[in-house]
């Protein structure tokens, strides 16, 4: 009786077919993607991604407030200081342009 527990099973090792198809698979993908037009490919890691949401969110900011809408003012009077948010009237405090 073997103890399944201590012994390990031998891995079955890689055929030659498995490892030109482990070789040719990698070279396939990546010449079917440059034949895609960049602004159609889609983000394969989190940098791309955040790239890619980064510069739409720029494109559609609005260039007087840079997307936030508007800004603060301080005043002060009597001790009493005051923050006010005053909307910008290039977006009417959307934000976008």
């Amino acid at each position: 009786m073997i103890d399944s527990m201590t012994r390990t099973r031998p891995a079955p090792a890689a055929s030659d077919a498995d490892r030109r198809l482990g070789e040719h698979l990698p070279v396939v993908v990546r010449s079917q993607d440059t034949r895609i037009p960049a602004r159609r490919r889609a983000p394969r890691t989190v940098a791309e991604m955040r790239a890619r949401l980064a510069e739409v969110r720029d494109e559609q900011s609005c260039g007087a407030c840079q997307g936030s809408g508007g800004h603060t003012e301080t005043t002060s009077s009597g001790g009493v200081t005051r923050q006010n948010w005053v909307r910008c009237d290039s977006c009417k405090g959307s934000g976008s342009a």
